[in-house]
Order: C-alpha cells, then structure tokens, then sequence
C-alpha cells in the first residue's frame, strides 16, 4: 500500500466515521482486504527496520477494525418499542493517536413530542473517570443521580426538569447512556431492559 493511500484512508477514518456506504457487504469485503494488506506491509515494513512505517500502517489496521467493531455495535440496539419511531444509527470509532481509541454508536427514538437518545461507548479511557461514580454511591447522590439495579447492572437515573437520563456501566469498559427529554423513568427502563447487554459485551 503506497504511502498516500495509507494516509487518506487514516484520516477518512477519522473525519467521516460512519459514513453510509452503498452496499455494507461490499464495503465490509473491501476493508478486510485492507486490512489484510496493511497488516502485510507492516510485517514488510518492520522486517526492514522501517519502524515509522510499521507504526503507521498497523495504527491504520486498529483504526478499521474499530469501524468494523463501530457498525457491529449499531446492529445490536433495540427496535422502537410500540408507539416510537427510531432514527438511523450513529456510529463512531476514534484514532488511538488522537482520541485515544475506543468506538461509539448512538440512536434516537421519539413519540408523542418526547425524544431519547441511546449511546454506547466501548474501550475508551475516558470510561475511567465515569467509574469513580459507580464505584462510589455517597459521590453518586451527591451529584443529583440515584442507584438502582437494570439487568443485573448498577445503574444511575438523574432527572433535571423535563430531562431524564440513565447510565450504566458495565465490565467496567461499556458506558450505556439514555438521555430523554419529555419522556417518563418507566420509557428509560424499558429501553435499558431492551439492550443485549451480552452482545454488546462480547462484541
């Protein structure tokens, strides 16, 4: 893979994350392939001592296999439950040299004037600071958020005026975030006990 390429496809990556593509199968077949090559040209590049190359080439391998594991996460949100209406998915992965990894994806659902927003990040050390507040509830409450248990994951529900949001997370590297606004705790439940937590995870 020459040089140019290596590095359009990088920042394509990072500028259009998510961008709709007119036949996922064939997109998908393409990617693998360039990942196969890059990872290819690195082993070539790093057995030439060409060790900036290599670097290159197999940060350009991690970033496509986030996108690939970005689309797998926005197959696993739920279907509008009875009375919603559901957007297109949202999906995200970020450069390990700049947002340091991890992958995001997002849907939102309305009814009746009220909106919510699902949002699953996965594997970013951002997480880290958002585990202080699970791990500690006095920290929790003293924030507005009150604790409560959602398929067997501490959760935390916050209400500001006619907001609501829950958060989740779980294997201590999944944050699942519900924002709502104009919509009732139970919307919030129902959503959350939607989710396969097991696949999200194993993904």
């Amino acid at each position: 893979m020459n040089k140019p390429y290596l590095w359009i496809g990088l920042w394509a990556g990072l500028l259009l994350p998510g961008a709709p593509f007119a036949d996922e199968t064939d997109t998908q077949a393409e990617t693998n392939a360039d990942i196969r090559q890059a990872i290819t040209e690195g082993n070539r590049a790093f057995d030439a001592g060409e060790l900036s190359q290599a670097a290159a080439q197999f940060d350009y391998v991690a970033t496509l296999i986030r996108q690939l594991q970005a689309g797998e996460l926005g197959t696993l949100f739920p279907e509008p439950l009875a009375g919603w209406q559901a957007e297109k998915v949202n999906t995200q992965a970020g450069s390990a040299a700049f947002f340091g990894g991890g992958i995001n994806a997002s849907r939102r659902y309305r009814k009746d004037g009220g909106s919510l927003e699902i949002s699953i990040t996965k594997d970013s050390p951002l997480l880290q600071t958002m585990a202080v507040l699970f791990t500690n509830p006095s920290m929790a409450a003293m924030g507005g958020y009150k604790i409560k248990r959602i398929q067997g994951q501490t959760a935390m529900m916050k209400e500001e005026g006619s907001r609501r949001e829950l958060q989740m997370l779980v294997a201590n590297r999944i944050l699942i975030q519900l924002n709502g606004r104009s919509v009732t705790e139970e919307d919030l439940n129902a959503y959350a006990e939607a989710l396969d937590i097991a696949a999200i995870t194993r993904l």
